[in-house]
């Protein structure tokens, strides 16, 4: 990619919901005592994502993900050591459509 084409990294209303639920999820539950402590969580993990999709290794989707999407892409963020989330996308030259985001806890299962 050129040094002055920058990428461009959406994310679908179905990843936004997914984002906006977590910062929810992980206050609610306890896993942050602060609700700015669980937003920082979540815009830690956007930022990286928008930071380095183009040059992370892009993984196959397994077959169990196309029911989001088909033909995506996926790359992880190790949050702490017990989490990893694996961010779903397709991408088009410099542009990256988010579509799915999970961790390992949740559909880890599913992951190769």
């Amino acid at each position: 990619m050129p040094p002055n084409q920058r990428n461009e990294v959406v994310y679908t209303e179905l990843a936004t919901e997914l984002t906006n639920d977590l910062v929810s999820i992980l206050y609610e539950e306890n896993y942050f005592g602060f609700m700015e402590s669980a937003l920082d969580y979540v815009t830690k993990m956007k930022i990286f994502t928008d930071q380095n999709i183009n040059i992370l290794p892009h993984h196959t989707a397994p077959e169990y993900f196309s029911k989001y999407q088909s033909g995506m892409k996926y790359i992880a963020y190790q949050a702490n050591k017990r989490t990893t989330w694996y961010i779903f996308f397709k991408q088009s030259e410099n542009r990256f459509l988010i579509y799915y985001i999970t961790n390992n806890h949740f559909e880890g299962q599913y992951m190769r």
